[in-house]
């Protein structure tokens, strides 16, 4: 049986082309959904195979409600309660945007007084509208193609902004072409799916990463990434819809998430966020150049690395002495400095963190102990002067 794919319809849509490229050579039935939002509930219910959705675009961004549904869900029932479900992304696609304005026969460009159409494609022909009609209306619809729609309905001077081959299919003219303010305009759609699907070569994984609330968390997270060499093309942060100040991290990189250093980093993250969401491994567009599923690091390479950790040991040693000194200040006097049953909890901590990490617990404590000398000494000194 032919594959039923949803996308954001009706019919002339952006959307739509991304399938057409995408499944060009397979046989699929569409089905053209009014939103997003119920492009990813059909394939939720399986009344679709698959879904195609906008994901971002190269001059106005992420398209929010594509990255709130991958994380939260949607409302169902009367009580609009979130219903979780695991969505994966199979694969991506990238097409280029050209934006037309299309009017009914007869309209003039002086005549237009209002525009409709996406969010994002007005906010992507700002300037073209700015200039060229800067009374005219700006107004929304749920996307190009039922913009075209309603002006080839209405028997107002209104005009839509979409694709220029669209206006033949509802009767419309095209007023001008290729209005969008930049040449070089992309649009990256989504393959979403319930089932996740191999990817062998050329693969990209997108997760979603829930950073606890603590100072330094998302370092941290970025770091371990960074240690491995492991490539990030995208980082986007979305309010957690918690309260302020939490916030989700939408994370693209290179390579497989069950490749052994993506493993691992994701594995380490573990510690500093709620579990990692896999979203999905998949095949990076064909459009995206220079790309590598495997990373083999030089000696230079990995020397540069083991230079940057020498660095931040030093750093954070000299913050922990600005931080001894401050406690040293609290103390009433030098005699007060050694507490051996603090030091005697730091190191079995310590020393357990290091084997967790892979570390020698005998080198730590090692360490500590010249450290404690160091800092009582400088305590000492401290409280004598």
């Amino acid at each position: 049986m032919d594959k039923k794919i949803g996308c954001l319809g009706p019919i002339g849509t952006f959307c739509e082309l991304a399938v057409e490229k995408y499944f060009q050579q397979e046989n699929y039935i569409l089905e053209p959904y009014s939103s997003i939002q119920k492009v990813f509930a059909s394939v939720h219910s399986g009344e679709v195979d698959l879904g195609v959705v906008p994901m971002e675009n190269s001059c106005e961004g992420t398209v929010n409600q594509t990255l709130d549904l991958l994380a939260y869900g949607y409302p169902c029932g009367l009580e609009e309660e979130t219903c979780q479900y695991d969505i994966k992304i199979i694969g991506e696609i990238i097409l280029p945007i050209k934006h037309s304005l299309l009017a009914r026969p007869g309209v003039r460009l002086e005549e237009v007084n209002s525009i409709i159409s996406h969010s994002q494609a007005i906010a992507q022909c700002r300037h073209y509208l700015g200039e060229a009609l800067p009374h005219a209306k700006l107004v929304e619809v749920s996307s190009t193609a039922e913009a075209v729609r309603h002006v080839s309905q209405s028997a107002e001077p209104w005009a839509a902004i979409a694709m220029a081959n669209t206006a033949k299919k509802y009767g419309l003219a095209v007023l001008a072409e290729e209005i969008n303010d930049y040449t070089n305009n992309e649009t990256r759609f989504i393959i979403i799916s319930k089932k996740e699907q191999e990817c062998f070569i050329d693969c990209k994984t997108s997760i979603l990463v829930n950073i606890l609330d603590q100072p330094g968390a998302l370092y941290q997270a970025l770091k371990e990434f960074s240690l491995r060499g492991i490539n990030l093309t995208k980082i986007e942060s979305r309010p957690a819809k918690t309260r302020i100040g939490q916030y989700l991290f939408f994370i693209d990189l290179d390579g497989h998430y069950l490749e052994p250093r993506i493993k691992e980093a994701l594995d380490e993250i573990h510690s500093i966020s709620n579990p990692v969401k896999i979203l999905g491994s998949y095949r990076a567009s064909m459009n995206n150049t220079g790309r590598k599923s495997e990373f083999t690091p030089s000696l230079d390479y990995l020397r540069g690395e083991v230079d940057i950790i020498d660095e931040q040991i030093i750093e954070m040693l000299a913050r922990r002495t600005k931080l001894v000194e401050q406690i040293g200040s609290y103390k009433s006097s030098a005699a007060n400095v050694h507490d051996p049953k603090r030091e005697e909890w730091i190191l079995g901590r310590l020393s357990a963190l290091a084997e967790e990490k892979g570390f020698s617990p005998t080198v730590t404590v090692k360490i500590y102990k010249t450290l404690f000398e160091h800092f009582v000494a400088l305590q000492k000194k401290q409280g004598q002067a």
